[in-house]
């Protein structure tokens, strides 16, 4: 019981994190060569990724996509697509604007957001547990309430 009313509350303070497909375009200035620039961290993090994938497939650096799709056994082979090597997580993002961009969108989304996401639900049950230690019984009963449950559910127990 009272993980169903902690559950609840938890998908009604994450509402907030849902949303529609959206696009961003962002100014971030700077060069790929320049560390403190957004784009030269993209870049590092390209980097990182492609080395990180070559030695999974324990490739030497710098290994093309087809070496690593051939590799780590990735549908289609040394003739898989980008899209084969994103679900293989295998992906070689190329040095270029349409490489960061790919490498953003199904890189730093697919595989980074979820971890923010994780760290939003914690912060969130704990600001659940606060309450619920400070909750008077009429705002238990509400809860108790919402949850379709009789007043003195003990949704905090």
């Amino acid at each position: 019981m009272k993980k169903l009313v902690l559950l609840a509350a938890l998908f009604i303070c994450s509402a907030s994190l849902a949303s529609a497909q959206e696009t961003y375009s962002v100014n971030v200035g700077g060069t790929t060569t320049n560390r403190n620039s957004i784009v030269g961290q993209i870049q590092l993090g390209r980097q990182q990724n492609n080395d990180d994938v070559c030695s999974r497939a324990k490739l030497a650096s710098g290994c093309t996509q087809a070496q690593a799709c051939v590799a780590l056994g990735v549908v289609g082979g040394a003739s898989c697509t980008g899209a084969d090597a994103i679900t293989a997580n295998a992906r070689i993002y190329p040095d270029s604007l349409a490489g960061r961009e790919s490498f953003v969108a199904n890189h730093l989304v697919r595989f980074r957001a979820p971890i923010y996401l994780d760290a939003q639900i914690v912060i969130e049950a704990n600001t659940v547990k606060t309450w619920c230690t400070t909750a008077s019984q009429a705002d238990l009963n509400t809860i108790c309430a919402l949850a379709g449950l009789p007043a003195g559910c003990k949704p905090c127990y």
